[in-house]
This record gives structure tokens, C-alpha cells and sequence, in this order.
């Protein structure tokens, strides 16, 4: 008996899953090379929070990362938790550093408990609000600089944008207010645009000592909202601000990267968030090469911890 097309999806989606998602799962392995060729890709480990810990100035991370790459450090997401609850690395278990795992991609941006749920679910972790609001404060206060550095780009971008013309710095970020943009340069000399930015008074979601709602200035600007896809005001803050600068340097380094590899012969195939997949000749080109020519760091980024972990095959994995 012949199945019909909707009895299939049903099975699919019954015995494997949604049919959209193992249909995009499959199309990875599609992904072959030509005749002749490898397909040779690499990532950055752990960008983000490398480019965040740099752009901060939380020095005891940057060295972290880097005695890491050495040989010489403890694994990172053991150090977050060990760092935020005073133990030794090496006494931290697995489910913990899982937590800080956890931690290190949901609390650099400013997030609170809902941010740390939200990421815990997709790792397993499960944990009341309560003991996430305390993982939260400890994560914050064992990274005093960064937890500076979102005050200083909110208060930097709000000046900009109440007094055009004049440049304001948050570390290694420039503000500057020209006609109905605001400009966020970043190290590289790119710069991030906010259309028409002004300061508005915004009720924030908390209460002072004596149960008063607190009302404070607060940056807001034109764009996409990425829920109604509608264009209309945006409002933002210091963690949103180092999200989107230290994305957007991540991209910088990825871009430079990019450029390195086209000119050593690795003809670049695809990129996907921070990895890059090239396709060589067989016999031709290495991991080890495409990940030395990755971590080379550029002149605008110097003092950058950058790392890159490679695999070469016929077929696209992930």
C-alpha cells in the first residue's frame, strides 16, 4: 500500500520529529566536497566570551583563556563556577561545570534568571529561580570589570546621544552622535549604527529600599523588532550594547580571518556564526595550517586570547 506524502510526515514526525527539522538536519551531511577535494573547517572557541573578558578589561579571564590555549590552564567552565564559588577548578564536577557552562553563555550580556532558565533547559540543568538569581549575583561579582563595562557603554552612548557632535569612549568603544545616527566605532575601525537614538525616562523592573518603582534615563533608538519584524523604537541598555559590540568584533575576527585564508589557497566555501569551512585539493593545505592562520591576530586586536579547533573530511559536519 502506498503511503501518501501527509502519512509520511506523520511517521516522521511521530518515530524521529518534526519533518522540517530532520530535513535540516540531513542537508549537513549533503554538504560534500567536489572530486578531488577535502572540505577542511575550523571554529573559534569560545569567541564570545574571549572578545567580552577583552573588550572589558577582566584581565584574570583574558589570562585564563590564554594559559587555557597553552596547555596550562583549568578548563573554563569549570573556572566560572570555581570562580564564583571560591573552590579549586579541579574540585568542580560535572554536573557543576555544567552550570557554569550554563552561566558563561547566559549571564555575560547582563541576563538574569530568565535568561539563565531559558539556557539552562537546553543543557539539562534544572534549577529553581532562586538558586538562579544567587548563581547569577556570584557570576557578576567574580566579573567586577565586566559588570563595569555594561554601566560604561550604557552611560557612554546615552552622552553621545544627548549631545551630538561629542565623542564618548567605554573602553575600546567610541560613541559619537552624527545627524540621526548614533555610532558605535569598534576597535577595527568599523563602525555599529543606532538610528535616530534619544534619551527617554523608563521605569526599570525593580524597586528601591523603600518600595518605590525606579525611574532612570535610558537609551532608545529605531529599528527591526525581531519578534513583529515591524520597524519601531527599540529600547536597549548597557548588556544589550556589549552584546552587540562584542558580536560584532567577533565578526571582525572572522571577516580578517577570512581574508588570511583566501589569500593561503583555501577557497572559502561557507561560513557558519563562528566557524569557516573552506575546500582544498586532496593532499593539499592541513587543520593544523587553517587553525594557525586563524588565530593570527590582527594588529587592531593585539592582546586578544584566539583560538580555532579544526576537522577536515569529505562531508560537511556539525
Amino acid at each position: 500500500m502506498r503511503r501518501t506524502l501527509d502519512q509520511l510526515l506523520d511517521e516522521i514526525d511521530l518515530t524521529i520529529g518534526s519533518p522540517l527539522n530532520v530535513i535540516s538536519d540531513c542537508l549537513r551531511a549533503m554538504i560534500i566536497a567536489a572530486p578531488g577535494h577535502d572540505l577542511v573547517a575550523a571554529d573559534f572557541a569560545q569567541i564570545e566570551g574571549r572578545v567580552l573578558a577583552w573588550l572589558a578589561t577582566e584581565q584574570w579571564k583574558v589570562d585564563a583563556f590564554r594559559a587555557y590555549d597553552d596547555g596550562q590552564g583549568a578548563d573554563l567552565y569549570k573556572l566560572a563556577y570555581a570562580r564564583a564559588y571560591g573552590l579549586e577548578p579541579q574540585d568542580v564536577t560535572k554536573d557543576q561545570r555544567q552550570v557554569g557552562k550554563v552561566m558563561e553563555l547566559a549571564l555575560g550580556y547582563q541576563g538574569g534568571v530568565g535568561a539563565f532558565q531559558t539556557m539552562a533547559r537546553g543543557y539539562g540543568v534544572k534549577i529553581t529561580d532562586e538558586q538562579a538569581d544567587e548563581i547569577k549575583t556570584r557570576w557578576r561579582e567574580a566579573h567586577p570589570a565586566i559588570k563595569q563595562f555594561w554601566r560604561d557603554l550604557e552611560a557612554a552612548a546615552i552622552h553621545a546621544a544627548e549631545d551630538p557632535g561629542r565623542v564618548t569612549k567605554a573602553g575600546k568603544i567610541l560613541f559619537r552622535k552624527n545627524g540621526s545616527f548614533l555610532f558605535a566605532r569598534l576597535p577595527s575601525g568599523r563602525s555599529l549604527c543606532y538610528p535616530y537614538p534619544r534619551v527617554v525616562e523608563k521605569a526599570m523592573p525593580w524597586v528601591d529600599d523603600d518600595g518605590r518603582a525606579v525611574v532612570r534615563p535610558a537609551l532608545q533608538y529605531d529599528g527591526v523588532d525581531p519578534v513583529t519584524k515591524h520597524w519601531g523604537a527599540t529600547d536597549t541598555y548597557g548588556g544589550k550594547l556589549a552584546e552587540n559590540v562584542t558580536q560584532a568584533v567577533a565578526r571582525d575576527i572572522l571577516a580578517a580571518a577570512l581574508l588570511r585564508l583566501e589569500r593561503h589557497g583555501y577557497a572559502i566555501t561557507m561560513h557558519v556564526h563562528d566557524e569557516i569551512v573552506a575546500e582544498i585539493p586532496e593532499h593539499q593545505g592541513s587543520v593544523e595550517e587553517m587553525e594557525r592562520i586563524m588565530e593570527e591576530i590582527p594588529q587592531w586586536a593585539a592582546g586578544l586570547p584566539i583560538a580555532a579547533e579544526g576537522w577536515r573530511g569529505k562531508r560537511y559536519r556539525k
